[in-house]
């Protein structure tokens, strides 16, 4: 599996875990995450580090079960993708899927805040 089909697995697994409210196990989700981060650290480049930073953001409101927060955290990886995509131009298309992945990654993100608007307690 390429690291563009791995990531965009991991988007697919975490979204349908919020909009399942939670009641799967995120521990693959998670894996997928740590996949997705030790992938990125073995790279070790200036545009990749703050994509790493928002990744643990993300498994940290994974972990507490936080929708609103995992959508600014996959707001903020969409656009870290893409700035990171945008001087990658070559033949293996690199470039093309990761400003894909960007662009799924802000749609996912507008779907968690739909769910994160739902599923908010009603303030009186």
């Amino acid at each position: 599996m390429s690291f563009f089909s791995e990531a965009e697995t991991s988007i697919r697994l975490l979204f349908d875990t919020v909009n399942l409210g939670f009641n799967v196990d995120p521990s693959k989700g998670q894996d997928h995450l740590q996949n997705w981060i030790q992938h990125l650290r073995g790279i070790d480049h200036a545009t990749t580090r703050p994509i790493v930073t928002e990744l643990e953001t993300l498994r940290g409101h994974v972990n507490a079960n936080n929708a609103a927060g995992m959508a600014v955290s996959f707001q903020n990886l969409g656009e870290l993708t893409a700035l990171a995509a945008a001087g990658t131009h070559n033949f293996s298309g690199e470039g093309d899927k990761a400003r894909e992945l960007s662009q799924k990654l802000v749609t996912a993100a507008g779907n968690l805040r739909l769910i994160a608007r739902s599923t908010a307690p009603v303030q009186h």
